[in-house]
Parts: C-alpha cells; structure tokens; sequence
C-alpha cells in the first residue's frame, strides 16, 4: 500500500489537531509535519516532499495564498484548501489561491461538534486527499491577461468562421486558474454567449463568479432558469442544477434541472454539452479544459457528432488531463488548442470578420 504523506498548514493548533485526528485513522495517510504559518509550509514542504498539503488562509508572518503561490512557483504539490463558507475576505483569498494553483478547496462546516457535519466533512477530505494526491502537478505558470502568444491554427472547412452562436466549456482541477486567464483576454465585443459548468465545492461557485467578474472584461455570473442569453456574457452554472439549453422565438434560453448527478456531478457538463449538441448542432463550440474523471467525454462526441466544432486543452498545461483524454480517446476531439491560443482562437472562430 502506498503511503500518502500530508503536511498540515494551519495557525490553530485545534484545528490542525483535528485534521491530523480525522485523516490519520486511514491506514494508507501518514501525518509527516504541522506548519503555523505560510513560511513554515514552504520550509517543510521543501524538506519534507509531502504527497499534499492542506492549506489554512488566514494565518500570521505569511497567508495561505502568498504561500500556496510561491510552493506551486518552486515545490510543486498538491494543495487543498480548507475555508470558510461564510468569511466573504476568506473566500476572495481562496479564488487567489486557486488561480495560484491550488487543486481544490473544500468548506470547512461552522459547527464541528456536530456528529453529522463532522463525519460528512471528514469523508469528503479522505476522498479528497485520495484523489488530489495522486496529481502530478506542474511548476509551469500560465501566461499572464494580455501577455497571450498570438498563433492561430487555422480553421477545418467544416468549421468556418463566424458560423456560431454559443462556447461551451467544462473543467474540474485546475480549472479556476485557467478561466481566470481565457476570460481576461478575451474582448468586451465577443459575439457570442459563453456557458461553462466549472466542478467546485458547493458553496463557492457565487463567489467564485463575482471574483471573475472584477477580473474579467466581459460580464460573469450564475445563470438563472429560464434567461434569455446575451452575446457577450459568460454564464456559470449554479450548485446543485444541471444547465442546459434551449432555443426560444427570442434567442437561447437557459434551462436549470433538478435531477440526480451525471458522472458522479450536478451539474454536469456532459448534460449541458448534450442538450447543446441537440439545441444547436454545428452552430456550437465545446470545449473541455484541464480537469479529471470522464464528465463532458460523452457530452463532446455528442456534440461533434451533431457537427459541432470540439476543443480540448493540450496535456502539458493541464493539471490533469483526464476529461480531454478520454474525450480523444472517444474520438470527440477536432482540435488540441495550447491553452495560451485558446482566447484568441475563439474569438477568431465566432467572429464573422
């Protein structure tokens, strides 16, 4: 059995200890070091080489962000972080250490005396850390907003310039960092509605798109049932809601379903791309950006099959390359789009001149 060795980075001692208790009763997890601040993290982190770190935010000498940023920039590990649902200056601090690299966060519940909400926390970081520790992260950065390599691969005949009226994208891990980074450089003129079913933690994808919104030209938010989309707008799915969409005598109208998950997810973004592929046939693009597990696979062979244009993120950007893999190895995939080309090659393909 393979050990998975966690470093703990947390300022209260009762807190830390509590991790420790909960992870240290799985027979494959082994504690290997308590950090109580940023600059202790990077020290051990780099003496110790653990498997994952969880990582605290709001912590005296150096924060969890400036940590996490300076970890992935020099010892490059998986991080999970542990918020708060309800500290609005915690959860700006988290998109901050996501966009730095950070694989995943998790809500830490306000009362953990709470038999349920202490075993229902406790399961959903074992999980975690299993299927974080394994990532192979990446010390390379993403280019900086603006600062994007101007190549275009130039389009298939099937797919002809300006002939689309809507982007949809889905990613898991990793997938906050490089939204951040397509959005930012794309133009407040994009023509057309951009859809996106991003996994995260329930709880943060409110704030997440409000983040996105102060950092991004164009207008982000949580789609609401039955709107009307807008050229220009980049429209996030809500918790716990399958997206999709359908057209009306005004436009393409957003849809919010409750029903059970799809690929373990709800919302899911093989859903969104399916009802897509039926709504809008060659008039889409879909796009699968870096993120594991096999939700959106499906979604995009349906989607080129109903003469859609289909991208994935290229491998060695990823921080995972598992949906676009198994959507290549389905064969759902017309291009392999380097993710400092991807803005600029949207835009091109839904601009009519």
């Amino acid at each position: 059995m393979t050990m998975i060795k966690i470093l703990i980075v947390d300022d209260s001692k009762v807190e830390a200890e509590l991790i420790k208790h909960m992870l240290a009763s799985e027979p494959n997890m082994t504690i290997v070091g308590y950090a109580k601040d940023g600059e202790e993290a990077i020290e051990m982190t780099a003496r110790l080489s653990p498997d994952l770190i969880t990582m605290d935010l709001e912590m005296p000498v150096m924060d969890g962000h400036t940590a996490t940023r300076i970890i992935m920039s020099q010892f490059p590990t998986p991080i999970v972080v542990i918020s708060s649902k309800l500290n609005e200056a915690k959860k700006n601090m988290t998109y901050l250490a996501l966009e730095a690299g950070a694989v995943s966060v998790l809500a830490k519940p306000i009362n953990m005396r709470s038999k349920e909400n202490y075993e229902e926390f406790r399961k959903q970081l074992i999980d975690t850390v299993h299927s974080m520790a394994e990532i192979k992260v990446i010390k390379r950065r993403f280019a900086t907003p603006h600062q994007q390599e101007q190549k275009f691969n130039s389009p298939t005949v099937n797919h002809p310039p300006g002939s689309f009226e809507i982007v949809a994208i889905g990613t898991s891990v990793g997938g906050p960092q490089v939204l951040r980074n397509i959005f930012s450089d794309l133009s407040e003129t994009f023509p057309v509605p951009i859809v996106v079913v991003q996994h995260m933690t329930h709880g943060f994808m409110t704030g997440f798109t409000q983040w996105l919104n102060m950092n991004c030209p164009l207008k982000v938010k949580n789609v609401e049932h039955n709107e009307l989309l807008q050229n220009g707008v980049i429209y996030f799915a809500p918790d716990y809601l399958h997206f999709t969409i359908e057209h009306s005598h005004k436009g393409l109208v957003a849809k919010l379903i409750q029903a059970d998950p799809v690929a373990g997810f709800c919302p899911s973004i093989t859903v969104l791309l399916q009802s897509i592929a039926k709504t809008c046939q060659k008039k889409a693009i879909g796009i699968l950006l870096t993120g594991m597990g096999r939700d959106g696979a499906e979604g995009l062979l349906a989607l080129k099959k109903a003469g859609g244009h289909t991208l994935v993120q290229d491998p060695k950007s990823c921080v995972v390359f598992g949906m676009g893999k198994i959507a290549e190895s389905l064969g759902a995939v017309d291009k392999v789009v380097e993710i400092n080309q991807m803005a600029n090659y949207i835009t091109k393909m839904t601009r009519s001149t």
